[in-house]
């Protein structure tokens, strides 16, 4: 055979990559067209390392991105896919929304954007006549922030009780002839030193607590 035709070992890799690489880009390109939803599980080679790096494909941030669009605060692709840009836009409807800062998409954050959305779109269709203040509703919270109020509110109330509770026992004490000055609902050095004497000359178990024992002792709720 003639010396002409013979490809050499460097020709021949080169064509047998770029075949490879041609293949990858019309398989790439016929999911895109057939199957968009599909897209985030594609794969890609970072140029610059030759790592592999996978996008996932996420329902959820693909809701997000959907909702953020129509709200005018996105404006990449729906490809289900968390990038930069989706997590930026996530984060800036969080501040607009006085919502914690972190870029993530939640089941109740799709579901306080889909809220929105209805509001907004409930005031478009209602003309150019501006809602009073009777007339905006708020977005629900996200679960996370509601539980964490109700907590607080239940410790400040139990905190309260504990405070009249306190109060009460030292004007009894004080009313007893036992030495306290300041009355404020606190337990202070003064106070447990009244109740301590005060357990002691009644032959109570002395613990210098306000508890159940003590307040029935005294007689006070």
């Amino acid at each position: 055979m003639d010396d002409g035709w013979k490809l050499k070992p460097v020709s021949a890799v080169l064509l047998l990559a770029a075949a490879t690489l041609s293949s990858a880009i019309a398989w790439n390109a016929l999911i895109h067209q057939k199957h968009p939803q599909m897209a985030g599980l594609a794969t890609a080679t970072a140029a610059a390392t030759g790592d592999l790096v996978v996008l996932k494909y996420d329902p959820m941030i693909q809701q997000a991105q959907r909702e953020m669009l129509a709200l005018g605060v996105y404006n990449g692709p729906i490809d289900g896919v968390n990038g930069q840009s989706t997590k930026q836009a996530i984060a800036s409807y969080q501040q607009l929304n006085g919502l914690p800062q972190n870029g993530v998409a939640t089941p109740e954050l799709v579901n306080h954007m889909k809220f929105t959305h209805k509001v907004q779109a409930a005031a478009q269709f209602t003309g150019s006549i501006a809602p009073t203040t009777a007339e905006v509703v708020a977005a629900p919270k996200p679960q996370t922030t509601v539980i964490y109020e109700k907590a607080a509110a239940e410790a400040a109330a139990a905190t309260k009780a504990k405070e009249v509770s306190v109060k009460k026992v030292q004007v009894a004490l004080a009313g007893l002839g036992y030495k306290i000055k300041k009355m404020d609902g606190h337990i202070s050095a003064e106070t447990r030193a009244a109740i301590l004497k005060y357990e002691m000359d009644n032959g109570m178990d002395m613990n210098g607590a306000v508890d159940k024992t003590l307040t029935d002792a005294l007689q006070v709720d």
